[in-house]
């Protein structure tokens, strides 16, 4: 591989990302769905305490049997949590993966799209279920962290597991796979780059 051929990926995936953000942007309702069945699903599988899931949109709400109080007006009032994540802010990573997919065109392209997005969507049904288990065990405060009967250390895993998605993972996820897709492609840069450094 060769520079023009590299300088020339980069711009293709550059205005692929830009070309294809606008339509996942408002396929995001439809793509959330099995994202938000199966982070529902599991949560409420595993946790007593969340009772289920509803989506509105791109947005899924988390509905659970921990009692809140909250003050309005002078007034106290106690109600049952329910985290909300917003798949737009988990899953713009299909978007760079099938960016970087098209641009490197690897064999069996469309086999490896629908493979990848698969992936995709599996591991952001585990971002979504870090984002409702942390706001539950870590930003509701004490009062809910104590009603889940949780020990403290699974409050610090999930932390950990949420902020580390949030910053390196959500945007390193579709490199990856790009990677494990594109073994051809990826081999034949690095050997490039073995040749420039002999």
């Amino acid at each position: 591989m060769q520079t023009k051929p590299l300088s020339r990926f980069f711009a293709l995936a550059i205005v692929g990302l830009l070309c294809l953000m606008p339509p996942w942007y408002y396929l995001a309702p439809i793509l959330s769905v099995p994202v938000f069945y199966m982070a529902g699903e599991a949560c409420s599988s595993i946790f007593q305490w969340a009772l289920g899931y509803e989506r509105v949109g791109a947005s899924g709400v988390l509905q659970t049997s921990i009692k809140v109080f909250s003050q309005h007006q002078g007034q106290i009032r106690m109600g049952a949590l329910a985290p909300v994540a917003d798949y737009r802010l988990q899953g713009y990573g299909m978007v760079m993966l099938w960016s970087l997919l098209l641009a490197s065109r690897p064999p069996a392209l469309l086999r490896k799209l629908l493979l990848g997005s698969a992936g995709m969507l599996v591991l952001q049904a585990v971002a979504v279920s870090l984002q409702w288990l942390n706001d539950v065990l870590n930003r509701a405060g004490h009062e809910a962290l104590a009603q889940t009967r949780l020990p403290g250390w699974v409050a610090e895993v999930v932390a950990f597991g949420f902020h580390f998605n949030l910053f390196i993972f959500t945007a390193l996820l579709p490199i990856l796979i790009w990677m494990a897709l594109s073994k051809k492609f990826v081999s034949s840069f690095w050997a490039d780059m073995s040749l420039r450094r002999s």
